[in-house]
């Protein structure tokens, strides 16, 4: 739990500093849901971040969002590379 929320905390850090994206309210669990630009689907936009950055994050839709610009991070990797994959794709996304 405390790698939870060092993480979220890191994700909040990294949100403050830029404008495009957000966060859903985290519910519980070890995701957090971020709201981002709908520049292509969400798959096409993991794909992306996986080819392009070495970023892995799940297509909202594989949480039964029905719009794109959703993309769901792991908040239990460790906290080096969870704070590095943010800012990967925060700048992808800029």
């Amino acid at each position: 739990m405390s790698r939870v929320r060092r993480n979220l905390a890191e994700l909040d850090r990294q949100l403050a500093e830029q404008k495009n994206c957000s966060r859903l309210e985290v519910e519980g669990g070890w995701y957090g849901v971020l709201r981002v630009p709908a520049m292509r689907s969400d798959e096409d936009l993991a794909l992306a971040l996986l080819n392009e950055k070495g970023v892995y994050v799940h297509p909202g839709h594989f949480y039964d969002f029905t719009a794109d610009g959703f993309l769901v991070v792991s908040l239990i990797t460790p906290e080096r590379t969870f704070a590095e994959g943010i800012r990967r794709i925060f700048a992808f996304l800029q």
